[in-house]
């Protein structure tokens, strides 16, 4: 599996000796001489000068990895200290694990937001207009010292055109999982595995969970089925299945949790058990979607069990008005038989244009809606 993702990403022998890397380490000292003063002596050629370092590598800035690289890194994850949710608040925490999510997830890289075209991260790195206009935002906006590192580029590259398809916070699933579920040994089902930030942040977790996830894209649940053969561990006794959430019924949960597809958000695939391929409008991913997974949940949840979701109001290309679907999805489980009993803020800063835009104090949150039998 390593081989193919590194050839998906234009990696082979020659581009590191490292465990860890960007591809870049041999221009560092180059793109230290581009200060702030560098830049507004003549802001245009050294935007091209940057430019064409870039070019001459031309692979996308993220942190690569070997496959002990990403053993390493998931050992160092693991021993990584985090915030717990406190009076049914989840701090911003940190962004351990975010990396090798990056790198094991290329699909999440060219993932795009449904209806703006090639609008992926990748896509911005191959188009001049936008590869240049991050490389702005890094002089004009960045105080740091390293200025234009392949790290700076990438956060600037997020920050050009608009939404970003990103995946949950590792160490937020662990937090908010074990709060949850103080069970050791519980099982905890996802259904909606996604980019695999729920099953590392899990598998981390000292009460030795076992985790059962459910995702039905193809390439997407390779990539899984890899980092939960590199965790090892407790997490052989995962239970992953390429599945809709819709056609699998789980059998003594503990804890249902994830944060499941907006219906017409983004795109990860074509395949046709993507949500915005298989349901045209809101109602039809209510009634196809949410109400067979939740009917699911409910029948192989234990009587004392819990149900959860991270899910938020979203604004779409398509309209003006926002589509609500917080109310809707708590009375939805309502009717299934689900009771609300509380709602767990998680601060975080949203995508722009996504996100129920509600503050506590200065800070955005999006809930997690907890739900019992």
């Amino acid at each position: 599996m390593i081989d193919k993702i590194n050839a998906i990403w234009g990696i082979d022998n020659n581009t590191s000796k490292l465990d860890k890397f960007t591809g870049y380490e041999h221009l560092y000292d180059k793109f230290d001489t581009y200060t702030k003063e560098v830049y507004y002596a003549n802001p245009q050629q050294t935007i091209q000068e940057v430019y064409d370092l870039y070019r001459s590598v031309n692979l996308v800035p993220i942190t690569y990895f070997t496959e002990q690289g990403m053993i390493d890194e998931l050992k160092n994850f693991k021993s990584r200290g985090y915030n717990h949710v406190v009076d049914n608040i989840q701090g911003l925490g940190n962004n351990a694990g975010s990396s090798i999510g990056r790198f094991l997830f290329p699909n999440m890289m060219t993932a795009e937001p449904k209806g703006r075209g090639s609008n992926s991260l990748r896509d911005r790195f191959l188009d001049e207009k936008k590869l240049k206009r991050a490389i702005r935002i890094c002089f004009e906006f960045r105080d740091s010292n390293k200025l234009v590192y392949p790290m700076s580029l990438r956060t600037a590259l997020e920050l050009v055109t608009g939404e970003n398809v990103t995946n949950f916070k590792a160490q937020h699933a662990r937090s908010i999982v074990e709060h949850l579920c103080p069970v050791m040994w519980g099982r905890v089902y996802d259904y909606s595995m996604g980019f695999g930030g729920r099953l590392l942040g899990v598998s981390a977790s000292n009460m030795n969970y076992t985790y059962i996830g459910t995702d039905p894209n193809t390439e997407t649940f390779a990539y899984l089925e890899y980092l939960n053969e590199l965790i090892g561990g407790p997490a052989k006794d995962n239970e992953l299945y390429c599945s809709t959430s819709q056609d699998y019924q789980p059998e003594d949960i503990d804890l249902a949790f994830s944060s499941p597809p907006y219906f017409n958000l983004e795109k990860y695939s074509d395949e046709p058990t993507q949500c915005m391929v298989e349901f045209n409008n809101l109602d039809e991913w209510f009634e196809g979607y949410a109400v067979p997974t939740m009917q699911n949940i409910y029948n192989g949840l234990n009587s004392d069990g819990i149900f959860a979701t991270n899910i938020a109001d979203y604004k779409s290309y398509d309209r003006k008005e926002p589509y609500e679907v917080v109310d809707r999805w708590i009375e939805t489980a309502e009717k299934i038989g689900f009771k609300h009993k509380n709602t767990i803020k998680m601060l975080l800063s949203t995508r722009p244009g996504v996100g129920n835009d509600r503050k506590e104090g200065r800070q955005k949150w999006e809930g997690v809606y907890v739900f019992d039998k």
